[in-house]
């Protein structure tokens, strides 16, 4: 329930908004049509494009997938709640991410040959039940980030189409979102990407030459400053930057849709430089987003009833419906980017990791129709929740974040240069790692919100050194995969597939 003095930004539902957003959905489906045929070739299309994306595809995929809805609106969200140097703070953390990203398991992942994170998981430790545990933690992390991506759509759709309404625009969503990724599968959703992350990137900044030209750089940090003079710096609890800091660095290492979309990388070079050229887009654009565009809705409106709403609320000010239609569909291209990603990975989980993992003989045109159908239901589910969402976008992301992050980072970021790691030491370091942080975060045990994972990552950790160091070394079988992965050069590895 807003109050009286907490206001949302109104624009009229124009004919010119409307086109804008009309023809974005048109050419996200048209792709989505394109690729059909391409993606039922086999599972490796549906679910990575082949593997065969190239870098410069790669670069604005990984931003596109990177920024999301959580950094178009959430980041400059944390700027308008707690300070432009929070939000500045969780921009460089998320950079050193793809940094860490980069570094430790780009490579190893592409050269890996498979087209899942918990498959290459298996092939590392040579252990079904290890691809089975990151199996269900994927689908539930990939599920539960639909959330507050669906919140986004709503909010956009309800900006453009206020008659529509928020709950309706949330479905009018999902179906144009699983509609297009159930036809095209990765091949759609790595081109749709391409020009969403073009489209951000642009969209981003439009807003800077007009605020600019009207207040000034040093006038629209002095007008946020005298709403409220704690904007430039932090507000925010420490323990609360330590935690969502620390959460986003290790995020790429444990959200599904980043290394999803690294396997899609035509070679492990592609791979690694995608990440470090994402970085340079990925700061630019969003510390600059964090200062002005946000300080700008804070001079002109400090009573916004959601942060959320920064963006609308200084198109509200100085644009027209174009220009309106023009940002509302850079801000779904935020939401489509990530959400399409996640469905895939969703997909994937379900109807190619578990049911492998469980035994569950299943051919790859099966395995495509109930990637399908998880698509639909996931999607469909996610809305359910996002119709009445538990908090601002930006904290929903860190929240999970900071579980996949919990369960999955030993054994993937230790685990793939750790010669010695095994199967028992993941295995326990994915179930008290993330079992932990669903206690410490459901229990409410914390003194500060968001700083789980500054108990739940080191435990993960812990246990899984001690784990490993307390079981047998891995043998030479076992330890193929590990070979495999640090082979040199950077020869694409073929993509595995059922039939092989």
């Amino acid at each position: 329930m807003i109050s009286p003095m907490q206001v949302t930004p109104e624009v009229s539902s124009g004919p010119e908004a409307i086109l804008m957003l009309v023809l974005y959905f048109i050419l996200v489906m048209a792709i989505g049509v394109y690729f059909f045929k391409k993606s039922r070739e086999s599972t490796g299309d549906f679910w990575i494009a082949g593997g065969n994306i190239p870098l410069y595809v790669q670069v604005f995929a990984y931003f596109a997938v990177t920024a999301s809805a959580g950094s178009f609106f959430g980041f400059g969200g944390f700027a308008y709640a707690f300070g432009a140097a929070f939000s500045t703070m969780v921009v460089v953390a998320v950079c050193a991410g793809g940094l860490m990203m980069m570094i430790t398991i780009a490579a190893p992942m592409r050269r890996s040959g498979v087209y899942t994170v918990p498959d290459y998981l298996k092939k590392r430790y040579q252990s079904t039940t290890v691809r089975l545990v990151a199996g269900i933690i994927f689908a539930v992390a990939s599920w539960a980030y639909l959330v507050p991506q669906l919140t986004a759509a709503g909010i956009t759709m309800e900006f453009v189409l206020p008659s529509l309404g928020y709950e309706l625009g949330i479905l009018v969503s999902v179906v144009i979102f699983a509609l297009y990724v159930s036809l095209g599968g990765m091949w759609a959703v790595t081109w749709t990407d391409f020009i969403q992350g073009i489209m951000m990137f642009i969209l981003t900044l439009l807003p800077l030459p007009i605020i600019f030209a009207d207040m000034g750089v040093g006038g629209t940090l002095s007008g946020a400053m005298a709403n409220d003079p704690t904007f430039a710096g932090n507000s925010a609890p420490y323990l609360m930057v330590l935690g969502i800091g620390f959460t986003w660095i290790l995020a790429f290492l444990g959200l599904p849709q980043f290394g999803q979309r690294a396997l899609a990388s035509a070679d492990a070079k592609t791979a690694r430089r995608g990440f470090m050229w994402m970085n340079l887009l990925y700061i630019s654009a969003f510390v600059l987003s964090a200062f002005f565009v946000a300080g700008a809705a804070m001079a002109l409106e400090p009573n916004l009833a959601t942060a959320d709403h920064f963006y609308y609320a200084v198109l509200v000010e100085y644009t027209g419906p174009i220009v309106q239609g023009l940002g509302a569909a850079g801000l779904l291209a935020a939401v489509m980017s990530s959400t399409d990603a996640l469905l895939v990975a969703l997909s994937a989980s379900v109807s190619h990791d578990i049911p492998e993992s469980l035994d569950v003989g299943l051919t790859e045109q099966q395995e495509t129709r109930l990637g399908t159908l998880v698509i639909w239901v996931g999607a469909f589910a996610a809305a359910y929740f996002a119709i009445s969402p538990p908090g601002i976008i930006g904290i929903m992301t860190t929240i999970i974040a900071g579980g996949a992050a919990s369960g999955l980072f030993p054994a993937l970021a230790i685990g793939t240069w750790w010669k010695r790691a095994n199967a028992p030491g993941a295995i326990a370091s994915m179930l008290v790692g993330g079992g932990s942080y669903v206690v410490l975060f459901l229990g409410g045990y914390m003194p500060v919100e968001q700083s789980e994972v500054l108990v739940t990552v080191p435990l993960g950790v812990i246990t899984f050194v001690a784990v490993t160091l307390a079981t047998r070394r891995p043998t030479g079988e076992e330890l193929q995969g590990f070979i495999q992965f640090h082979q040199t050069g950077d020869t694409p590895t073929k993509v595995v597939t059922d039939d092989d």
